[in-house]
């Protein structure tokens, strides 16, 4: 417990208590609507309309492909502009992976109902997501920080987001190279955060 201070006129000022939110460094309110949240934000925006044209068949394909640029370019652009903006915060660290979490994995669904994912890839991915968001929220707790995505997981996000492409865009000829490539960096990346949490953690 902190001591006291005791203040000329000789009453004692007892120090403020610091709560556990307090400790997370940076989630501050005002820190979390910035321009690369923004564009994090917009490819939560974008799902639902990408799922709906994913769901009207062939003849909307297109529609599917600018909004999955759409999505791509957000997400590359949120991560330079707070960068050279100076925004890296705590908030991005949190909006930036849920929302590329939630495009993948809703989109991987859907494809396997309607265009023949296989089952294994979208099975991977969102239970590897799943695993990294458990993990993500017990080492905040621990460290009082918020983990970033690293290299592994942006990897696999670029790799799923072609896979995902080629079957809504009904586009087979990449489909055997992207495949097994998704399965590793699937599982590479689960790997890596595994890693990564047990490094962070005070008990490691």
């Amino acid at each position: 417990m902190a001591n006291p201070h005791i203040i000329e006129d000789g009453s004692v000022s007892l120090p403020e208590v610091q709560s556990e939110e307090d400790e997370v460094e940076g989630l501050d309110p005002a820190k979390l609507w910035t321009v690369s949240n923004a564009f994090s934000a917009l490819r939560v925006v974008v799902v639902a309309p990408t799922l709906y044209y994913i769901w009207l068949g062939p003849e909307f394909r297109w529609y599917v492909f600018l909004l999955v640029m759409v999505m791509v370019l957000s997400d590359i652009l949120d991560g330079a502009l707070a960068r050279a903006r100076n925004e890296v915060t705590e908030w991005g660290k949190i909006i930036d992976p849920i929302a590329d979490k939630l495009a993948i994995d809703t989109v991987a669904a859907l494809l396997v109902v309607l265009k023949g994912l296989p089952v294994w890839v979208a099975a991977a991915v969102i239970g590897r997501d799943i695993l990294i968001v458990i993990g993500g929220v017990l080492m905040a707790s621990r460290i009082k920080e918020v983990p970033s995505s690293n290299v592994w997981g942006k990897a696999t996000t670029c790799v799923m987001s072609a896979l995902l492409l080629t079957y809504a865009m009904d586009y087979d000829l990449p489909k055997p190279v992207l495949v097994p490539l998704a399965g590793f960096l699937i599982a590479a990346s689960a790997v890596s955060y595994a890693i990564s949490s047990r490094k962070s953690t005070p008990e490691a």
